[in-house]
């Protein structure tokens, strides 16, 4: 699990460290994160994301290269849409998205992590344009070491993260050809993950195996203000890319009605209008194309819809779903706004069913106060403000009020401004603004 991350120049985060340990030094299963609008939430969270679409880029660049080999008449429509909604970038667009406007000083992410009750730690850090630092620790067989160590100067990999030499000199010679454009990261997972050539993947030392399961299973699900939300998901196994529509081969369909009875329970118990999920499918080419339905209880009868024809709330619940069962699963999530579109009252069963049943970690950002009334441990609560000349701090409530009475209702200490991050009360004469208006005749 996550133990903690650091940022510098990191979008509006100048230098912070968001410590997710808890009072004996374990990760919290659970992290609700607060803080007025624009504050920084979102930010915060795509920091994972980033690091996400690091390890991707080795793989965007493969793709890219096929499809400019391949004529007009060549290109598979599936792998190009793939392609577009995964956004897949290269580094120097990564870190045009996340570098702080303005800084000249370079961009660092530091991640802590612990996984098999050992504890690690991640380092990136670019200019402008690549990688100029990349750096890994953990237990190399039985005592902590540094796995990798690169900048300009130098490539270091450690014998002992692999079984072979001829595998350590394989990825010397990948690091020296691509590394700065790709992270190391990014280089290893793809080599590991070509199917034409396994050798790569069964010569990974076990520790280093499980540092890139961990990292490679972590599920972002970001917020970008007007744009559309992205998410990198590594998805049970049973579960599929997308659970409104798609296509899967033949030999998958079990899995489709699995999907469907299990999304016929879930509907149950959130809505009561909902009485079936299930597949409409049509089979094509040895493949199953699916589109969600469900039968609703609509004016005194059961009718069928496209579940696109559902609210938005109900939509983005069901995008989320996955998300949820990724922590419960034993991995690290991460949900921006996780309350978009469904009612207070839900999103606070929602949690509280899943404080239960986690057994990995879930990360969200929100500003459902009722979720602080509801029962839930305060060191699952942690706000976001801002300090002295425009500086960050991500402290968990317990940083302001290190004994909160069990009594102590923590919502009304949050709204009356105990643990800052909320907005300054305001009063906007709107009459005015409309004054400003009426002065450009051209407008009214």
């Amino acid at each position: 699990m996550i133990e903690y991350i650091r940022l510098k120049n990191f979008k509006s985060f100048g230098d912070v460290e968001f410590n997710l340990l808890d009072k004996k030094g374990f990760p919290k299963k659970l992290i609700l994160i607060y803080g007025e609008n624009g504050i920084g939430k979102s930010n915060l969270a795509s920091s994972f994301f980033m690091l996400s679409e690091t390890m991707q880029t080795m793989d965007m660049r493969d793709i890219l290269q096929k499809l400019l080999s391949q004529n007009d008449d060549q290109i598979d429509d599936e792998e190009f849409t793939q392609l577009i909604k995964a956004r897949y970038k290269d580094m120097e667009t990564i870190i045009h998205e996340c570098k702080m406007v303005g800084s000249t000083d370079s961009m660092y992410l530091e991640l802590g992590f612990r996984i098999n009750e050992k504890s690690g730690k991640y380092i990136i850090e670019t200019d402008d344009k690549q990688v100029i630092h990349e750096r890994l620790e953990y237990t190399l067989i039985k005592n902590k070491g540094t796995f990798f160590d690169l900048s300009p100067e130098k490539i270091f990999i450690s014998p002992k993260a692999f079984k072979s030499k001829n595998a350590l000199h394989e990825i010397k010679s990948a690091c020296e050809k691509f590394w700065g454009k790709h992270t190391v990261l990014s280089i290893l997972m793809h080599e590991s993950t070509d199917k034409a050539d396994k050798y790569i993947k069964e010569q990974i030392s076990d520790n280093f195996n499980s540092i890139l399961k961990f990292l490679s299973r972590i599920s972002c699900k970001i917020k970008f203000g007007s744009r559309q939300e992205r998410g990198i998901i590594g998805l049970p196994q049973e579960l599929l890319g997308s659970l409104e529509k798609g296509k899967v081969s033949d030999n998958e369909e079990n899995q489709l009605d699995r999907i469907a009875e299990m999304l016929t329970q879930f509907f149950h118990l959130t809505y009561r209008d909902i009485q079936k999920a299930y597949y409409k499918k049509e089979k094509k080419n040895n493949q199953i194309h699916y589109r969600l339905m469900i039968s609703k209880f609509i004016a005194g009868r059961t009718r069928e819809l496209d579940f696109s024809l559902e609210s938005t709330g109900t939509q983005s619940l069901i995008q989320q779903l996955p998300f949820m069962l990724v922590a419960v699963k034993g991995s690290v999530s991460i949900m921006d706004e996780f309350d978009t579109g469904i009612h207070d009252l839900l999103v606070k069963d929602l949690i509280l069913s899943l404080e239960k049943n986690i057994t990995g970690q879930l990360i969200i950002t929100t500003h459902n106060t009722l979720l602080m009334e509801s029962g839930l441990s305060k060191e699952y609560i942690y706000v976001i403000n801002e300090i002295e000349n425009g500086n960050k701090e991500v402290q968990c409530i317990t940083h302001y009020d290190r004994k909160i009475h069990p009594n102590t209702n923590i919502r009304d200490q949050y709204i009356f401004g105990k643990y800052s991050g909320i907005p300054d009360h305001t009063s906007i004469d709107f009459k005015e603004l409309l004054t400003l208006l009426k002065k450009n005749k051209q407008i009214f």
